[in-house]
């Protein structure tokens, strides 16, 4: 790893600013702050959330950085493992197809923390956010090109997160890749196909990474050493010199359903089918969804848990056929749904060849519905909705983040809130932005 305050990696997480780039890339990372900010707010209803505060209150008491949706402040570590619980816990965070995963669950958490912790006004907030999303998913892109294993989000996102916290704390370039080295030695490289084939609450080792890309940074700015980082290989260096000058975070997918994207594609081709073919799920006698690999080995079996439902392929789609939605509600209250359960054994998975050949650039499926009368109803080749190139409209992003702040935080304040993300630049404390967001002892115990 260079020690020279030369190299662009160190420099780009030092000096990054908002100051030149354009109009879109900052509304698109406005649009993904309102959007992670409201996953979390919701995801702390969780058993997940609620397991991992009462761990992280008995190891990071006495700081100065919140923990959404609860009460009470702990250091910036600890903030950061529990609210990037919160924040994947129901499976609506953003993600990028060349990750394979979820930048913002640990980008946004630690960056948050550290913001509070030092008291940084909005725009160096926003900053940090972006060099976070942006070193993130670059670490994600080299490192499925680098390892041909499955990694989880975890295991590159903590590079990401190292860089957002190295920026507010304001390490040199060195120190700074330093920080990112340990972040990536010490971050989970989870065999991430076993938490599909058994979905558990360790899911996508999402609030680990963020834990470890926070403590990493606080190493650094100590003295203390890493390994070269993955950005030192040939198609990290890459990565790097583009950075400032293509934003990834442009290319975000917004999740509109609470469970794994893989899923996704099909419940648009289930919606397709029933925009142009009025029928109710009753009705339905079969469905074949044809699907990549990697989609098809989600779980086809009842689930028993939050994290079951959401790996699964059968359950939410049958839970879109029974309501209409596929939210929090559904992955947490409906999990022995009669009407949802006798759906899910109407349904069956194929592998197609064709749409297994474009993922993970594209994530296709393709639906056919036979009724019981015989009739039989197709699809087109579906993505599912709020890909960069299948976006959702500005509208329907906002109307995500008022259905996930509302039940908690009541509509007038959950639009103050939107607003106050608007214009977040001009903030002058971070903490105009987390104050109304501790919520009393009332809400969650």
């Amino acid at each position: 790893m260079s020690v020279s305050g030369e190299h662009p990696l160190g420099s780009y997480i030092l000096n990054g600013t908002l100051d030149h780039v354009s109009p879109a890339t900052l509304q698109a990372l406005k649009e993904a702050l309102a959007d992670i900010l409201a996953c979390t707010v919701a995801g702390a209803q969780t058993e997940a959330a609620r397991i991992t505060r009462k761990f992280a209150c008995t190891e990071w008491k006495n700081g100065q950085s919140s923990l959404i949706a609860f009460p009470g402040k702990l250091r910036p570590a600890g903030a950061a493992l529990v609210n990037a619980t919160s924040a994947n816990a129901l499976d609506l965070d953003d993600g990028h197809r060349l990750t394979k995963g979820h930048p913002g669950a640990v980008v946004f958490p630690a960056v948050l923390a550290a913001a509070e912790e030092e008291r940084v006004n909005g725009k160096g907030f926003l900053t940090a956010l972006l060099i976070g999303y942006e070193v993130g998913i670059r670490a994600g892109i080299v490192a499925h090109q680098w390892r041909p294993e499955y990694h989880c989000t975890g295991s590159w996102g903590a590079l990401g997160a190292a860089a957002g916290v190295a920026n507010i704390l304001g390490l040199t370039t060195s120190a700074a890749e330093q920080a990112l080295g340990i972040a990536e030695y010490h971050s989970t490289y989870s065999p991430m196909m076993r938490c599909i084939h058994f979905p558990s609450m360790v899911k996508d080792a999402i609030a680990w990474g963020s834990m470890t890309g926070v403590s990493s940074v606080y190493l650094a700015k100590e003295g203390f050493t890493g390994v070269p980082s993955l950005f030192s290989t040939e198609p990290g260096l890459e990565q790097v010199h583009t950075l400032g000058e293509i934003h990834h975070i442009q290319h975000l997918y917004f999740k509109t359903y609470a469970c794994c994207r893989w899923a996704q594609p099909a419940i648009e081709g289930v919606k397709e089918i029933l925009g142009e073919k009025k029928m109710t799920h009753q009705e339905i006698d079969k469905v074949v969804v044809h699907t990549f690999t990697e989609s098809s080995r989600l779980s086809t079996k009842s689930p028993q848990s939050t994290e079951e439902a959401q790996y699964n392929l059968p359950f939410p789609i049958a839970a879109f056929l029974v309501f209409g939605e596929v939210g929090p509600d559904q992955v947490l209250n409906k999990l022995d749904d009669v009407e949802i359960l006798d759906v899910m054994d109407k349904i069956e998975v194929q592998i197609d060849n064709d749409l297994d050949r474009k993922f993970p650039q594209k994530a296709c499926s393709r639906v056919e519905i036979l009724t019981s009368k015989g009739d039989l109803y197709r699809s087109g080749v579906v993505q599912a909705k709020g890909d960069y190139d299948f976006p959702l409209t500005a509208t329907e992003k906002r109307e995500k983040f008022m259905c996930l702040m509302k039940p908690w935080m009541g509509e007038r304040k959950s639009g103050k809130i939107f607003e106050l993300i608007c214009e977040l630049e001009k903030v002058d404390d971070i903490r105009e932005l987390t104050s109304p967001l501790t919520f009393s002892q009332r809400l969650y115990n």
